[in-house]
């Protein structure tokens, strides 16, 4: 049926129509009910990608007139009903018993039926092969299909198109192959090909069968050839094909290497473009919330472990002159001998400890000649070990290494911080100097050290400083700190804060108990995730999933996080497994981490693996919506392979479609059917009227009963642009809203939108 180029024609002949929309005539025929299928002439098959148009007349003659009008392609015709075949070829339109029924399809000739009485009316018809983009039925000439646009359900492209080929560019002894694949719109890269369409001539598959020494698995191609042959007539191949994307938030097109050839040469050789960027997306309106899942920290609690721990004390003792004896008569040679004894008996007294190691340094000045310092130190420090063997009791010496005492000079920078800690700030910059001259040598340091005016006062005053005893012991001890230990060592040691020092992993439980601020609290999160993969080889689940959560609450995405905890072979969650030691019990797939994990895909907008997630979490109330919307926007909530994946379609449909009033919309229109159209255009008149999305889902509606419901979905989609213009680009590349749509509405625009609230109520839209 052709339009009206002026479109404010058609708006002013349908205003006045619609005052007389009230009037019914006092005659009426008895108006039922037909019903029937529309069927390819040739294939026998539903019509893809063409729409087939009925027209319902109350009378015979209407009908005789109309048929001569559409047939002439230069006429408008206002028929008493219309309706189109879906994709089935299943139609229903109400006519009078009396009256007829035209069929048309794309610029083939429409074909008439009376009624008759009939409740069932099936019809084939011819569709002919159609040039794109011109008024009058011709002979093509070319393979040119026309750009299709797809449907992206999830990370399903769904793509269908067909292929119309002329008379004589096929041979027997030819073969046709149709190479689909699909590229990425804004950056031009080619994401996948797609299974290809092959097509043998009779004589060319029976000489390819002795090429290929009568195994026809010798060639390629063979695997992919149509049974129906190439032949040198009409022919029209339909394709349907599904790839799955990386990232469905993008827009795909397809294009086609199309070839044929004989036994010698390759003859026709053309690149078209079959799917366009604007893709069919039912389900990008769908609401939903991700809630978050908490593992119970108790079950996760990690014990202390029994730990080396490393404590060393420095001792001053007062030494005689250039002897490795200390001086009796010094108070404090004592005192710090019986402070270092009673803590190594602690340790060794204590229940929980265990002295493990003690090394003894004996630490001379540098002053005099090194040789004769360093053997000083050396003796010193024997004599420090022997005054260790008096102090501690034979038990605990026999279970403790002590190796060989060492020995050492004091180096003269060391001195440069003794100053500074006593405040001889100068003193200190000019013994800086002095070293710096002189960097590789002890020797002459000390000379140039001696020469200064304040070498006997204040250098040798801090030189004691310089003679000590290094006493270093370790131990294990078992003690578990408290949480205030814990909490207190967080708050109070940068060390521990930062990360230079890292907790013990019970320690990390308690902390993330303890410690309130969100973004510290991920901080902890992460650091022991990664601190458990150094010390166990895998990740510990509890900071995993706190990670993860946090992440989910403030919209960022890593799918890494749990992945190391989900068992794709293991069926279910929840599964109980022994370990190899035949006691220890773990949980293979814990559902609250299969949970997390499914709203991590969905916000990463990989919806297949979000529906895997789906499968393995169990069927509880507390789960039902979250696999139902990861299903879902999957694309499994139509069809299915068997009684039971159509059953589980049906109830995930379900179970969306009721969860809001906007959602029961978006799910009758992915259904994409007629019945289902009518459904979404009554259930949208409970969606709020301020709120442009639903004018834009009323336009998806309205454009589906074709050229009848064109008008309407302008006025729609006016609306919607008029409320929010950002739905402008969307409607763009929108493969429902459609390109003729989308263009009409932007250039009617700043005429419409003055009117577009008298419209709307004018025609109840």
């Amino acid at each position: 049926m052709e339009k009206f180029s002026d479109l404010k024609c058609i708006k002013i002949i349908i205003l006045l129509l619609a005052l007389y929309a009230g009037y019914v005539p006092g005659w009426t025929q008895d108006i039922k009910i037909v019903s029937g299928r529309v069927l390819d002439k040739e294939t026998k098959l539903p019509f893809k990608g063409d729409v087939v148009y009925i027209y319902a007349f109350n009378t015979v003659a209407d009908a005789k007139d109309a048929l001569d009008a559409i047939n002439s392609q230069n006429a408008t015709i206002f028929s008493d009903g219309q309706e189109q075949a879906d994709e089935g070829g299943y139609y229903e339109i109400r006519v009078a018993e009396t009256g007829a029924l035209i069929y048309k399809i794309g610029l083939a000739e429409a074909v008439l039926e009376e009624v008759k009485y009939r409740m069932e009316i099936n019809v084939f018809l011819d569709a002919g092969i159609q040039l794109g983009g011109i008024d009058v039925v011709g002979t093509l000439q070319d393979i040119m299909p026309k750009e299709a646009a797809p449907t992206l359900i999830g990370n399903k492209l769904i793509m269908r198109n067909s292929f119309p080929i002329p008379a004589q560019f096929g041979k027997t002894n030819a073969r046709l192959i149709i190479q689909p694949y699909v590229v990425i719109c804004d950056n031009q890269d080619t994401v996948t090909f797609t299974k290809p369409l092959v097509y043998d001539g009779e004589q060319y598959r029976l000489t390819q069968e002795r090429r290929m020494a009568y195994n026809l698995n010798n060639d390629p191609l063979f695997k992919y050839a149509n049974k129906r042959p190439l032949t040198e007539n009409r022919m029209n191949i339909e394709w349907e094909d599904t790839v799955i994307v990386p990232d469905p938030t993008k827009s795909y097109y397809g294009n086609a290497v199309i070839r044929l050839e004989d036994y010698n040469m390759v003859y026709y050789d053309k690149l078209t473009k079959i799917i366009s960027c604007e893709a069919r997306r039912p389900l990008k309106f769908l609401e939903y919330s991700l809630d978050s899942y908490s593992l119970n920290f108790e079950d996760y609690k990690r014990r202390p472990k029994r730990e080396l721990r490393n404590t060393a004390a420095n001792i001053s003792l007062t030494f005689l002159v250039n002897k490795a004896e200390i001086d009796d008569k010094d108070p404090n040679n004592e005192i710090q001998l019986n402070a270092l004894r009673d803590n190594l008996m602690n340790i060794i007294n204590c229940e929980d400890c265990k002295l493990k190691e003690i090394r003894v340094t004996g630490v001379s000045s540098p002053e005099g000649n090194y040789q004769s310092n360093l053997a000083l130190a050396k003796r010193r420090a024997v004599f420090a070990k022997n005054q260790l063997n008096r102090l501690l009791p034979a038990r605990a010496l026999q279970r403790t290494f002590m190796p060989a005492p060492d020995a050492r000079v004091a180096e003269w920078i060391e001195l440069v911080d003794v100053l500074k800690n006593d405040s001889c700030f100068k003193e200190a910059e000019e013994l800086q100097k002095i070293i710096d001259a002189n960097p590789d040598s002890q020797q002459k340091q000390y000379m140039e050290i001696r020469k200064l005016p304040y070498y006997n006062t204040v250098i040798k005053e801090h030189l004691g400083a310089l003679r000590y005893m290094r006493f270093e012991y370790k131990h294990e001890i078992f003690r578990e700190l408290t949480p205030d230990e814990i909490l207190h060592r967080y708050e109070t040691d940068m060390d521990y804060r930062t990360g230079k020092k890292d907790f013990a992993l019970y320690e990390y439980w308690h902390l993330f108990q303890m410690v309130k601020d969100k973004k510290e609290l991920e901080i902890l999160y992460r650091r022991a995730y990664k601190a458990s993969k150094e010390s166990e080889g895998q990740p510990w689940i509890l900071p995993a999933n706190l990670l993860a959560v946090s992440y989910l609450n403030r919209d960022t995405v890593d799918t890494s996080i749990l992945e190391p905890f989900i068992d794709r072979k293991t069926r279910g969650a929840n599964v109980v497994r022994t370990k190899m030691d035949g006691v220890t019990k773990e949980i293979i797939n814990p559902e609250q981490v299969v949970a997390n994990q499914l709203s991590m895909y969905l916000k990463a907008n990989n919806f297949e693996q979000a529906s895997v997630m789906a499968q393995i979490l169990p069927d509880n109330e507390n789960n039902a919506k979250l696999k139902a919307f990861a299903m879902c926007l999957g694309g499994y909530y139509r069809g299915g392979s068997n009684a039971k994946e159509r059953e589980e379609a049906r109830k995930t449909f379900e179970l969306v479609k009721s969860s809001s009033p906007l959602n029961e919309v978006v799910m009758y229109l992915a259904m994409d059917t007629k019945k289902n159209d009518a459904l979404a255009m009554e259930a949208a008149k409970k969606l709020p009227v301020d709120d442009p999305k639903t004018w834009y889902l009323k336009a998806i509606a309205h454009i589906r009963t074709g050229d009848a419901g064109f008008m309407n979905a302008e006025y729609c989609l006016t609306k919607c642009f008029t409320l929010d213009a950002k739905y402008v680009p969307i409607a763009e590349t929108d493969g429902d809203i459609g390109k003729d749509l989308f263009e009409t509405t932007i250039n009617d625009l700043d005429m419409n939108k003055d009117m577009i609230d008298i419209y709307i109520q004018q025609f109840g839209l």
